[in-house]
Protein backbone atom coordinates (compact mmCIF):
# COMPACT_ATOMS: atom_id res chain seq x y z
CA UNK A 1 0.00 0.00 0.00
CA UNK A 2 1.74 3.27 -1.47
CA UNK A 3 2.60 6.20 2.07
CA UNK A 4 0.04 8.53 1.77
CA UNK A 5 1.35 11.96 0.37
CA UNK A 6 1.54 14.86 2.75
CA UNK A 7 -0.44 17.51 2.63
CA UNK A 8 0.29 20.45 0.64
CA UNK A 9 0.65 23.76 2.58
CA UNK A 10 -1.96 26.02 3.26
CA UNK A 11 -2.24 29.14 1.32
CA UNK A 12 -0.19 31.41 2.79
CA UNK A 13 2.08 29.21 5.12
CA UNK A 14 4.87 28.94 3.27
CA UNK A 15 5.03 32.99 3.11
CA UNK A 16 4.22 33.23 6.94
CA UNK A 17 7.46 30.89 7.59
CA UNK A 18 9.47 32.97 5.32
CA UNK A 19 8.46 36.18 7.07
CA UNK A 20 8.86 34.76 10.12
CA UNK A 21 12.43 33.46 9.21
CA UNK A 22 12.95 36.78 7.70
CA UNK A 23 12.23 38.56 11.04
CA UNK A 24 14.16 36.59 13.07
CA UNK A 25 17.24 36.94 10.92
CA UNK A 26 16.63 40.69 10.71
CA UNK A 27 16.21 40.88 14.47
CA UNK A 28 19.08 38.78 15.07
CA UNK A 29 21.29 40.98 12.84
CA UNK A 30 19.87 44.17 14.41
CA UNK A 31 21.14 42.54 17.98
CA UNK A 32 24.65 42.18 16.22
CA UNK A 33 24.69 45.44 14.69
CA UNK A 34 24.22 46.79 18.29
CA UNK A 35 26.87 44.58 19.86
CA UNK A 36 29.18 45.71 17.42
CA UNK A 37 28.49 49.43 17.37
CA UNK A 38 29.00 49.15 21.52
CA UNK A 39 31.83 47.41 21.18
CA UNK A 40 33.59 49.87 18.79
CA UNK A 41 32.21 52.63 20.65
CA UNK A 42 34.08 50.73 24.00
CA UNK A 43 37.27 50.68 21.91
CA UNK A 44 37.14 54.57 21.32
CA UNK A 45 36.43 55.08 24.28
CA UNK A 46 39.13 53.38 25.76
CA UNK A 47 41.03 56.35 27.45
CA UNK A 48 38.04 57.68 29.40
CA UNK A 49 38.57 54.02 30.59
CA UNK A 50 41.65 54.91 31.95
CA UNK A 51 40.43 57.15 34.51
CA UNK A 52 36.33 56.26 34.44
CA UNK A 53 36.73 52.68 34.25
CA UNK A 54 35.55 50.49 31.31
CA UNK A 55 31.74 51.71 31.52
CA UNK A 56 32.02 54.71 33.72
CA UNK A 57 31.98 53.19 37.39
CA UNK A 58 34.93 54.88 38.14
CA UNK A 59 38.03 53.57 39.35
CA UNK A 60 38.69 51.92 43.20
CA UNK A 61 40.90 54.48 44.83
CA UNK A 62 41.14 57.27 42.48
CA UNK A 63 40.90 60.01 43.98
CA UNK A 64 39.99 63.21 41.26
CA UNK A 65 38.05 61.23 38.71
CA UNK A 66 34.20 60.72 38.84
CA UNK A 67 32.28 58.24 37.85
CA UNK A 68 30.14 59.25 34.83
CA UNK A 69 27.57 55.97 34.75
CA UNK A 70 24.09 56.62 34.86
CA UNK A 71 24.32 60.63 35.33
CA UNK A 72 21.97 62.17 33.31
CA UNK A 73 23.18 62.48 29.11
CA UNK A 74 22.69 66.53 29.69
CA UNK A 75 24.83 66.89 32.26
CA UNK A 76 27.89 64.69 30.51
CA UNK A 77 27.23 66.43 27.27
CA UNK A 78 27.40 69.84 29.02
CA UNK A 79 30.67 68.96 30.45
CA UNK A 80 32.74 67.67 27.85
CA UNK A 81 31.26 70.66 25.83
CA UNK A 82 32.91 72.74 28.94
CA UNK A 83 36.14 71.32 28.17
CA UNK A 84 35.81 71.47 24.93
CA UNK A 85 35.06 74.97 24.85
CA UNK A 86 37.10 76.45 27.85
CA UNK A 87 34.54 76.18 30.58
CA UNK A 88 36.63 73.45 32.68
CA UNK A 89 40.24 73.44 32.76
CA UNK A 90 41.51 70.24 32.96
CA UNK A 91 44.21 69.60 30.24
CA UNK A 92 43.73 65.78 29.85
CA UNK A 93 40.49 66.35 29.43
CA UNK A 94 40.76 69.32 27.17
CA UNK A 95 43.40 67.21 25.32
CA UNK A 96 40.81 64.49 24.61
CA UNK A 97 37.81 66.88 23.94
CA UNK A 98 39.26 69.62 21.57
CA UNK A 99 37.99 67.71 18.45
CA UNK A 100 35.20 66.29 19.20
CA UNK A 101 32.05 67.57 17.01
CA UNK A 102 28.39 67.70 19.15
CA UNK A 103 27.27 64.70 17.79
CA UNK A 104 29.94 62.53 19.05
CA UNK A 105 30.17 64.28 22.62
CA UNK A 106 25.95 63.20 22.36
CA UNK A 107 27.28 59.31 21.49
CA UNK A 108 29.61 59.39 24.05
CA UNK A 109 26.73 60.88 26.99
CA UNK A 110 24.00 58.49 25.83
CA UNK A 111 26.35 55.15 26.09
CA UNK A 112 27.74 56.17 29.94
CA UNK A 113 24.38 57.76 30.64
CA UNK A 114 22.21 54.36 29.75
CA UNK A 115 25.11 52.29 32.21
CA UNK A 116 23.90 51.48 35.42
CA UNK A 117 24.05 54.13 37.78
CA UNK A 118 27.15 54.22 40.72
CA UNK A 119 25.88 55.12 43.61
CA UNK A 120 28.07 53.57 46.72
CA UNK A 121 29.39 55.50 48.86
CA UNK A 122 33.02 56.45 48.02
CA UNK A 123 34.75 56.80 51.16
CA UNK A 124 33.74 53.35 52.40
CA UNK A 125 35.04 51.95 55.31
CA UNK A 126 35.46 55.69 56.57
CA UNK A 127 35.14 56.58 60.02
CA UNK A 128 32.14 57.76 61.15
CA UNK A 129 32.00 61.97 60.99
CA UNK A 130 32.24 63.55 64.26
CA UNK A 131 28.74 64.61 65.61
CA UNK A 132 29.43 68.55 65.35
CA UNK A 133 30.58 67.91 61.67
CA UNK A 134 27.39 65.07 60.47
CA UNK A 135 24.91 67.72 62.05
CA UNK A 136 26.46 71.21 60.42
CA UNK A 137 26.70 69.30 56.95
CA UNK A 138 23.29 67.50 57.45
CA UNK A 139 22.08 70.92 57.90
CA UNK A 140 23.79 72.17 54.39
CA UNK A 141 22.72 69.54 52.85
CA UNK A 142 19.10 68.67 53.18
CA UNK A 143 18.29 72.65 54.29
CA UNK A 144 20.80 74.55 53.09
CA UNK A 145 21.66 77.99 54.83
CA UNK A 146 18.99 80.47 54.19
CA UNK A 147 21.02 83.26 55.81
CA UNK A 148 24.24 82.62 53.89
CA UNK A 149 22.02 82.38 50.72
CA UNK A 150 23.01 78.58 49.92
CA UNK A 151 19.95 76.22 49.36
CA UNK A 152 20.00 72.49 50.38
CA UNK A 153 22.28 70.07 48.02
CA UNK A 154 18.78 67.99 47.40
CA UNK A 155 16.94 71.13 46.71
CA UNK A 156 18.48 70.45 43.15
CA UNK A 157 20.00 67.38 42.96
CA UNK A 158 16.69 65.26 44.36
CA UNK A 159 16.52 63.85 47.72
CA UNK A 160 18.41 60.56 47.19
CA UNK A 161 21.11 63.00 45.66
CA UNK A 162 20.86 60.49 42.38
CA UNK A 163 20.74 63.66 40.53
CA UNK A 164 18.08 64.91 38.14
CA UNK A 165 17.66 64.21 34.58
CA UNK A 166 17.84 66.02 32.48
CA UNK A 167 20.95 67.62 33.63
CA UNK A 168 21.89 67.67 36.96
CA UNK A 169 24.22 65.46 38.48
CA UNK A 170 24.72 62.82 41.23
CA UNK A 171 26.68 63.86 44.42
CA UNK A 172 26.70 60.38 45.67
CA UNK A 173 29.82 57.90 44.81
CA UNK A 174 31.94 61.07 44.44
CA UNK A 175 35.47 61.28 46.73
CA UNK A 176 35.55 63.69 49.06
CA UNK A 177 38.84 65.68 47.40
CA UNK A 178 36.98 66.01 44.31
CA UNK A 179 34.28 67.04 45.31
CA UNK A 180 36.37 69.88 47.38
CA UNK A 181 38.15 69.99 44.41
CA UNK A 182 35.23 71.31 41.48
CA UNK A 183 33.44 73.92 44.38
CA UNK A 184 36.80 75.06 44.77
CA UNK A 185 36.84 75.71 40.47
CA UNK A 186 33.51 77.00 41.00
CA UNK A 187 34.85 79.92 43.53
CA UNK A 188 38.16 80.72 41.60
CA UNK A 189 36.46 80.67 37.85
CA UNK A 190 38.53 78.12 36.56
CA UNK A 191 34.93 75.86 36.29
CA UNK A 192 31.90 77.57 34.94
CA UNK A 193 28.43 76.48 33.60
CA UNK A 194 26.50 78.19 31.49
CA UNK A 195 24.74 81.45 32.68
CA UNK A 196 22.98 81.64 34.91
CA UNK A 197 25.51 80.30 36.93
CA UNK A 198 24.07 78.32 39.88
CA UNK A 199 27.06 76.74 41.40
CA UNK A 200 29.13 79.44 41.07
CA UNK A 201 27.20 81.50 43.25
CA UNK A 202 26.77 78.49 45.97
CA UNK A 203 30.20 78.16 46.27
CA UNK A 204 30.81 82.10 46.59
CA UNK A 205 28.77 81.48 49.53
CA UNK A 206 29.99 78.29 51.12
CA UNK A 207 33.01 78.48 53.57
CA UNK A 208 36.25 76.73 53.38
CA UNK A 209 35.20 74.75 56.25
CA UNK A 210 31.57 74.14 54.89
CA UNK A 211 32.78 72.63 51.72
CA UNK A 212 35.24 70.07 54.02
CA UNK A 213 32.03 69.39 55.71
CA UNK A 214 29.85 68.83 52.93
CA UNK A 215 32.14 66.81 50.91
CA UNK A 216 33.13 64.59 54.26
CA UNK A 217 29.48 63.98 54.27
CA UNK A 218 28.80 63.44 50.96
CA UNK A 219 31.36 60.78 50.43
CA UNK A 220 29.91 58.85 53.50
CA UNK A 221 26.72 58.75 51.30
CA UNK A 222 24.73 55.12 49.61
CA UNK A 223 21.32 55.55 48.87
CA UNK A 224 21.61 52.28 46.25
CA UNK A 225 23.46 50.69 44.10
CA UNK A 226 20.83 50.90 41.23
CA UNK A 227 19.28 54.45 42.13
CA UNK A 228 18.84 56.75 38.81
CA UNK A 229 18.71 60.36 38.72
CA UNK A 230 15.12 61.84 39.58
CA UNK A 231 12.53 62.33 36.82
CA UNK A 232 12.46 65.74 34.99
CA UNK A 233 10.05 68.09 36.42
CA UNK A 234 9.71 66.20 39.64
CA UNK A 235 11.25 68.69 41.96
CA UNK A 236 11.30 72.24 41.44
CA UNK A 237 15.31 74.29 41.74
CA UNK A 238 14.94 77.29 43.85
CA UNK A 239 17.95 78.88 41.97
CA UNK A 240 17.99 79.92 38.03
CA UNK A 241 20.86 77.47 36.80
CA UNK A 242 21.81 77.21 32.65
CA UNK A 243 18.92 76.29 30.65
CA UNK A 244 17.56 73.61 32.59
CA UNK A 245 13.82 73.73 31.31
CA UNK A 246 12.13 73.27 34.79
CA UNK A 247 14.18 75.98 36.73
CA UNK A 248 12.41 78.05 38.23
CA UNK A 249 12.86 81.57 37.17
CA UNK A 250 14.14 83.94 39.98
CA UNK A 251 13.67 87.98 40.37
Amino acid sequence: MNAPHPAPPRPGACARTLARLACTALLAFGAASAQSAEADLRERLAACAACHGERGEGVAGSTYYPHLAGKPAGYLVEQLQAFRDGRRHYWQMVWLTQYMDDAYIAEIAAYYAAQPPHTQAADVGAPALPAAVRERAEQLVHHGDAQAGVPACTACHGAALTGLEPAVPALVGLPQDYIVSQIGSWRDGTRRSKTPDCMARIAAALSPADIRIVAQYLSHQSPGAHDRPAAPGSLMPPLTCGDLPHAQVTP
